[in-house]
């Protein structure tokens, strides 16, 4: 018949409700405080972690050229060019070489502001409106003086033929009207394919991960050069600027951006390697060979064919490098990167704020679940950590393979509190009451075998199972009591460490120690050694008891102090064992007919002149393995034929057999 359902404690059942409203209060704290400056910080740590684990330069756009203005570059065209900003003949001279190889297009990731000499600007201005596919940048920057009506009426004119329909689309995030304008010189405009915005988006931290895919002013929206050099390799007069929930939908290709239409840029790999790069004084040099005689493998003009040329700068002195996921780089790489995924409609799409609640909300539910499951044990915690490592896990690889951001550090730290929280609950709630039952259970068996009990126990509450009963008795007591009388003092510190040396061999051998009856011992082997033989676990303590108690008589007799000899009775069968009692007095105990008769056997050995009388029921888990001397049979109460006994002498192996006449014998 199967148990009925153990009834929950009050302590249980706060413990429950406790650790639910726990979970709950987590998962909405994670909700609440999933954006904050610190959160966001961690989010993007592993963000970049994800980033570099999923990088592939093999993947990137082979198309896609920087000519980079390098340290070397400065070093080596310092006497050509002077100090840095070099002459605009240099820039000619550059746009006339690459244009007789025909690239796609040639985009400037910096400003020409204002005029050299109008001379040199007449001859620059020629350069690009014979390369027919050069862009040029401008910037929105913080005003320092405002420019004048006219100033500024005059450059929005400039920029008119680059102004889209659909400013109001655009995010809230871009450069607000109050911003000066610093655009180029209007010669070089006019004679440019086309301009975009240079402004770039930076997170908390200061790094780029994002980068608009365009900018306003005012209620003028403008293309960045990404968007722009893209529409102008794909022949579009003027690019749709539309976000559509979380894409964006700029250059024909169906980009996903992010809540302010800004492009998460997937990075194909890190700054040097990924696209080729030209120093800008190995172009020079090609140009003019005879300028450079030890240039020794000059760049032809063919190389640049059918190529989207970036010029930007890479040298220290150039104040463009900031962080980035994959490392320190300049702003042309970042415009490579985003015209990279542009192209090939790439980009990281971020999980909606509806998905990154529901999450938090699943891993809340999980650290509730392994808690009040598992709790804080040797399960409990490994089983935790390997739910949260395997979510770390599968949000790398959904972010590796389909692009997906799923946030990690909120749903990760949700799980994680969750548990815990749920544990101080417990520990609040039920903690007192297991600290007590683990205190009761101490005293009745070894700590490691009460925290197995505590874990395993629920037949704590009472069940029906065979064990092996133990019954010890030390012979002649009260002649040793009444000897004693007068020196109470030393016939309990004398029975105190008999029984501390009897108890340490039962917890040795996964013993239960159920009570001390006045010298005599309770004993049981079976409740919590679930798939051992319990009875050559009694047998081979029994054996080490008389052993044990061999050497400490002889140590007593050496200090002048009294002996002892016991007698040792087992019993297997099945018997009720758990808590007994009621309120504050509850014990572990066990209850049936076998209990009886193993006080009984531990009381035949006077007749007998043994030390151990095992019973027929404990033998037969025995055989082959001890031996024994058979002593016939005895009559149990409520049975009609007699019960075999027998003297256990030793275990199979030992060499010599406990003899029937021991130190344990009775006199």
């Amino acid at each position: 018949m199967a148990a009925a359902p153990r009834k929950q404690s009050r302590a249980q059942r706060l413990f429950q409700r406790g650790a639910a409203l726990a979970a709950v209060f987590t998962a909405v704290l994670l909700i609440g405080v999933e954006n904050t400056k610190p959160m966001r910080w961690l989010e993007t740590g592993t963000y970049d972690a994800r980033m570099t684990w999923s990088l592939d330069p093999s993947r990137a756009d082979k198309s896609i050229v920087i000519l980079d203005i390098d340290n070397p570059s400065f070093e080596i065209l310092k006497e050509s060019f002077g100090r840095w900003p070099w002459t605009r003949m240099a820039w000619a001279g550059a746009i006339d070489y690459m244009a007789d190889g025909h690239p796609k297009v040639i985009a400037f990731d910096f400003k020409f502001g204002g005029s050299e000499d109008p001379k040199v600007d007449q001859a620059f201005a020629e350069s690009i409106r014979s390369g027919r596919n050069v862009l040029l940048g401008f910037s929105f920057d913080p005003a320092q003086i405002e420019d004048v009506s006219d100033v500024k009426n005059r450059k929005l004119a400039l920029l008119a033929r680059e102004s889209l329909s659909d400013s109001h689309i655009l995010g809230e995030h871009f450069p607000p009207a109050d911003q000066s304008l610093n655009v180029p010189l209007d010669i070089l405009a006019k004679a440019s394919a086309g301009m975009g915005c240079l402004n770039a988006v930076y997170d908390d931290d200061g790094a780029v991960r994002r980068m608009p895919l365009g900018c306003n002013y005012g209620d003028l929206a403008f293309r960045t050069l990404d968007t722009r050099a893209v529409d102008y390799v794909r022949g579009h007069d003027a690019s749709r600027f539309i976000r559509d929930g979380r894409y964006g939908d700029s250059t024909g290709e169906r980009i996903p951006v992010d809540a302010n239409g800004h492009l998460l840029v997937w990075f194909h790999g890190r700054p040097h390697g990924t696209y080729e790069r030209v120093p800008f004084w190995k172009l020079v040099c090609s140009a003019a060979p005879d300028s450079c005689p030890n240039l020794k493998e000059p760049i032809p003009p063919s190389y640049f064919k059918d190529k989207i040329v970036l010029v930007g700068a890479s040298a220290s002195g150039s104040f463009e490098l900031h962080s980035t996921p994959v490392g320190d780089a300049p702003g042309v790489f970042d415009r490579a990167a985003a015209i990279d995924n542009l192209l090939h409609g790439e980009g990281i799409l971020i999980a909606p704020l509806w998905q990154h609640w529901i999450l938090i909300a699943i891993m809340a539910l999980v650290g509730w679940m392994v808690l009040t499951r598992l709790g804080v044990s040797v399960v409990g915690a490994p089983v935790m950590l390997s739910i949260l490592g395997v979510y770390a896990v599968l949000a790398a690889a959904v972010f590796r393979v389909e692009h997906l951001w799923l946030p990690m550090v909120s749903p990760l730290s949700a799980g994680a509190l969750a548990y815990i929280s749920a544990g101080g609950v417990r520990y609040v709630t039920t903690g007192r009451e297991l600290r007590a039952t683990r205190h009761a259970l101490e005293r009745h068996m070894s700590p490691q075998l009460a925290q197995y009990a505590l874990e395993h126990g629920d037949n704590l509450a009472g069940e029906r199972r065979e064990l092996t009963i133990f019954f010890s008795d030390i012979r002649s007591f009260t002649t040793l009591t009444e000897s004693l009388r007068d020196h109470p003092d030393k016939l309990l510190a004398l029975l105190n460490e008999y029984l501390t040396a009897m108890c340490e061999v039962i917890f040795k051998y996964e013993g239960v120690v159920d009570k001390f009856i006045g010298d005599g011992i309770l004993a049981h082997w079976g409740a919590f050694t679930e798939g051992k033989n319990h009875a050559l676990l009694a047998a081979q303590a029994s054996l080490e008891m008389l052993d044990r108690l061999k050497q400490m008589n002889a140590d007593w007799a050496a200090q002048g102090r009294d002996q002892l000899a016991i007698g040792i009775g087992l019993n297997t069968g099945e018997v009720t064992f758990g808590n007994v009692g009621a309120g504050q007095k509850t014990e572990f105990t066990v209850i049936g007919d076998p209990v009886n008769l193993a006080s009984r056997l531990e009381g035949l050995n006077k007749e007998h002149h043994t030390s151990i009388i095992i019973s027929e029921f404990t033998l037969e888990h025995l055989r082959g393995l001890v031996q024994t001397r058979e002593l016939g049979g005895v009559k149990v109460k409520g049975k009609t034929i007699e019960t075999q006994i027998y003297e256990l002498q030793g275990l199979a192996t030992s060499q010599e057999p406990v003899p029937a006449q021991t130190v344990g014998s009775r006199a």
